[in-house]
């Protein structure tokens, strides 16, 4: 259940995707499972794999990014910059998608 907490508080920073959870309508609701349905996709099809590492990492395993560039062998900054990469293609697709 932690991963889901932690990929929907991604989610809700990324895209302020909380508003459609706190909303009742069903509209609202579906459209927050597609906008998740999609992300997945997006992250799995068009993200490289350090970007996808160094986010699942950050978001899914609760590490920091410290913890992150020891375990990748890389610099904390490289880290940073993979997952604000990620972030803005991830928002620059969904975007494509009109949702928002």
């Amino acid at each position: 259940m932690s991963k889901i907490a932690r990929f929907s508080k991604f989610s809700d920073t990324l895209f302020s995707v909380k508003n459609f959870k706190m909303l009742s309508s069903s509209s609202n609701s579906s459209k927050y499972y597609r906008v998740m349905k999609i992300m997945k996709k997006i992250i799995k099809n068009d993200l490289t794999k350090r970007q996808k590492e160094c986010l699942i990492m950050y978001y899914n395993k609760n590490l920091n990014i410290v913890k992150i560039s020891k375990i990748l062998g890389i610099c904390p900054s490289t880290v940073w910059r993979h997952i604000k990469i990620s972030k803005q293609k991830i928002k620059k697709i969904i975007k494509y998608y009109h949702i928002f």
